[in-house]
C-alpha cells in the first residue's frame, strides 16, 4: 500500500526532501511506497489525527494532546540545541514587560512554548490574539508577534525597525539547559498495527534520506538558495542548527517540555512517549527493518 506522508512546507524540512530526490535519482531508494502531502504544522496535526495522512511530522505538543492514539518514530524529529532561528518572538518591549502577543496560526508547539515560558519563567499575565494582519502591522497594534518557519527567518534576517527579537530555542535552553523538540514524526497506533511493514519501510527511507541531506550539506544549500531571498550564510547556519534525530537527550528535553507545559495549563495530562515498534502487527513484526 502507499503510505500518505506529511510534508512541512517550510525550509526546515528541505534537507530531508532533497535527500529523497537524490536517493531516487541515484536509484538507491528503498522499496517504500508513499506519497507526500503538504501542509503547515497545524494542518498536518489535524490531518494525522483525522486519518488524512498516515505518518508525518507534527507539532510535538499535538502528539502530547493525542498521545493515547499515536506512536512516535524513535529516529526522527525537528529539534535544536539552543537557537533555532525560525521561531522568533518580535517585540517592542523587553520580553518580561510585554502584555499582549499576536500568535501565528501555523504552529502549536511554539505557541504552547511561548505561553509556558511567559507564565512560568516570567510570571506574566499576557493577552493572546491570533495573527490576522501582516506581522509589522500586528507588532504596531499589539506590541509583540510570534512568527515561525520562513516568516521567523524573515524576522531574523530582515528585522523590523525598533524591535527586539527573542529566539525561543535559545530562551528555552537558557531556562532549562535542554534541547527543544518542535516536531516529532508520528503515526496512529492502529495504522502501525495494520500496516507495520509498509510504515517501517517508509520510516527507514526517510532516515536514509535525512542522512543524505546531512552528507550533502553544500548541495542542499545550493538547491535551497534559489527558493527564497535568504543567502547562503543564512541557509548554512539554519541547516546546521536544526537537528533531525531523536536521541535520548532530545527525548529528555521533550519530556521536560511536556512537564512544564502541563504545569502551565497547556496540557491536560502528561504525555508518555510511546514508539512505533511497540504497536507493530504480529504478522509483520518480524519483517520490520532495523
Amino acid at each position: 500500500m502507499s503510505v500518505r506522508v506529511g510534508h512541512i512546507e517550510f525550509l526546515n524540512c528541505y534537507p530531508l526532501y532533497h535527500g529523497l530526490r537524490r536517493r531516487a535519482e541515484a536509484g538507491v531508494a528503498e522499496a517504500a511506497d508513499f506519497e507526500l502531502i503538504s501542509g503547515v504544522p497545524t494542518d498536518l496535526n489535524r490531518m494525522l489525527v483525522s486519518g488524512t495522512i498516515d505518518f508525518g511530522p507534527i507539532s510535538s505538543i499535538a502528539y502530547a494532546r493525542n498521545h493515547r492514539h499515536l506512536a512516535l518514530s524513535p529516529r526522527l524529529s525537528i529539534s535544536s540545541r539552543g537557537a533555532v532561528d525560525s521561531i522568533q518572538l518580535v517585540t517592542r518591549a523587553p520580553i518580561e514587560d510585554i502584555s499582549a502577543v499576536a500568535l501565528t496560526p501555523k504552529s502549536a508547539t511554539s505557541v504552547a512554548l511561548l505561553k509556558t515560558i511567559l507564565k512560568l519563567r516570567y510570571g506574566s499575565d499576557v493577552e493572546y490574539v491570533e495573527l490576522r494582519v501582516p506581522p509589522e502591522q500586528a507588532l504596531d497594534e499589539v506590541g509583540a508577534v510570534l512568527l515561525i518557519g520562513d516568516e521567523g527567518l524573515e524576522a531574523m534576517y530582515f528585522p523590523f525597525s525598533n524591535a527586539r527579537r527573542y529566539d525561543l530555542g535559545q530562551v528555552w535552553q537558557d531556562w532549562t539547559g535542554l534541547p527543544m523538540v518542535y516536531a516529532v514524526w508520528a503515526a496512529r497506533r492502529e495504522f502501525v498495527h495494520d500496516h507495520t511493514r509498509a510504515l517501517f519501510s517508509v520510516e527507514k527511507e526517510l532516515v536514509s534520506s535525512m542522512g543524505v541531506g546531512r552528507e550533502r550539506a553544500d548541495e542542499v544549500v545550493d538547491a535551497a538558495a534559489g527558493l527564497s531571498r535568504f543567502g547562503r550564510d543564512c541557509l548554512e547556519r539554519y541547516f546546521r542548527v536544526l537537528h533531525y534525530g531523536f536521541e535520548p537527550e532530545y527525548q529528555t528535553g521533550l519530556r521536560r517540555y511536556y512537564e512544564l507545559a502541563h504545569e502551565a495549563g497547556e496540557l491536560f495530562e502528561l504525555a508518555e512517549l510511546r514508539f512505533l515498534d511497540e504497536f507493530g502487527g504480529p504478522e509483520e513484526a518480524g519483517q520490520v527493518p532495523a
